[in-house]
């Protein structure tokens, strides 16, 4: 019972640390945010702190690996389903659903490569896709293809989010899917 309430401290302790780092986020990039920040706004001590993490960039790195991770179980998930087609539609929707972290750290004050990272998850699983399904498989013209159709669909991303995410997730995944198909069809 003492430990259910100690690890229950515990997990509150790190969300109340990770929210303020978000926060401070949305005013300033990580190199502008101290320990000393994220402490007044979590309204902790630094030893508390320090318990935890390291540093603000050990903080923020974690929080990005917890989200890439939640992704890269949704985008597996999806693929497994044989259900790739929806794939667009159920990262939108993982964004829309936790925009409160999302917006920050696909923000112009977060990691610039974290949403890249995010969208070559599912590069491997299709290019085993397209192997089974395309007679003469390119490799070189397939990670051309791939690398094109990702960063449009960053840029699309992130301006969805950096504008309030007032479209539906369904419609950004409709326009990407979309333009994805579009280039698809020209290379294979």
């Amino acid at each position: 019972m003492a430990y259910e309430k100690a690890d229950q401290r515990v997990r509150y302790t790190k969300m109340v640390i990770k929210n303020s780092l978000l926060e401070l986020m949305k005013e300033h990039p990580i190199s502008k945010v101290t320990v000393t920040d994220i402490c007044k706004k979590a309204n902790i001590n630094r030893n508390t702190f320090y318990s935890h993490y390291t540093n603000q960039f050990e903080l923020l790195s974690i929080i990005e690996d917890e989200l890439y991770e939640e992704i890269r179980q949704v985008v597996e998930h999806t693929m497994n389903l044989e259900a790739s087609g929806k794939l667009s539609y159920e990262i939108c929707k993982y964004i829309k659903a936790n925009s409160n972290i999302c917006e920050v750290l696909f923000s112009e004050n977060g990691d610039k490569e974290l949403l890249e990272r995010i969208l070559y998850i599912s590069h491997d699983i299709n290019i085993e896709k397209w192997m089974k399904e395309v007679k003469y498989f390119d490799q070189k013209l397939f990670d051309k293809w791939y690398t094109f159709t990702a960063y449009g669909s960053i840029a699309i991303i992130k301006k969805w989010v950096n504008s309030g995410m007032k479209e539906s997730p369904s419609k950004i995944a409709a326009f990407i899917d979309k333009a994805t198909e579009a280039v698809s069809k020209d290379f294979y």
